[in-house]
């Protein structure tokens, strides 16, 4: 079972300064290449191991931001292009491997919220139910089930032979997992060499 993690976030961050034209990124209208899907096959083998359980994959991608590992150790030999403002809509879930359903972000995390295992502690807490550990199981049950797992751009370095990606499986307030992940194609395939950073718990 997937470990769980307390995630803060800074609320201002997110928002826009007063008057900035903060605009969506464009989803590219070309389907994803060879190269990207294997990357992504890669990550989320990383990511799940043995578990064979149904994941639902946001089917578009985000910006990816590596700013923040530029003068970590990890990115040494590496030269990533970032993608401006592109992100990438997965039309098939069969591209990523078995056991994939590709879905609505917003709707997803709708669902990620309802299935909070948050939600009963707060009900145990606030309005003193009573909570079996049963129920506590059950709500962890449904939480991963219901988890969301989002999938950045790529970053390619000019020769194709490195990859940065990033990855996030949330499944409730003080539940999911993340990392950066440096790979590098091996022959024609490709595999992770480093970590550039990650949260868990």
């Amino acid at each position: 079972m997937r470990n769980c993690v307390v995630i803060v976030l800074c609320l201002s961050c997110l928002l826009p300064l007063a008057g900035q034209d903060v605009s969506k990124p464009t989803v590219s209208s070309e389907p994803l290449t060879t190269d990207q899907i294997a990357v992504y096959r890669v990550v989320l083998k990383d990511f799940r191991k043995s578990d064979q359980s149904l994941l639902n994959v946001a089917a578009e991608t985000e910006l990816q931001d590596i700013s923040r590992f530029s003068s970590q150790q990890c990115m040494e030999g590496v030269a990533p292009e970032v993608p401006a403002g592109i992100v990438h809509r997965i039309g098939d879930s069969s591209l990523l491997g078995s056991k994939i359903a590709l879905v609505d972000r917003d709707e997803q995390q709708q669902q990620v919220d309802k299935n909070d295992p948050q939600n009963l502690m707060k009900r145990a807490i606030d309005d003193h139910e009573k909570v079996s550990d049963q129920q506590i199981d059950k709500s962890v049950k449904r939480a991963f089930e219901s988890g969301l797992f989002t999938l950045s751009e790529i970053a390619f370095d000019k020769t194709h032979r490195h990859a940065i990606v990033t990855y996030s499986f949330v499944c409730g307030g003080l539940c999911g997992s993340g990392r950066t992940l440096v790979l590098r194609r091996v022959g024609q395939n490709w595999k992770v060499s480093r970590t550039c950073g990650g949260w868990v718990s």
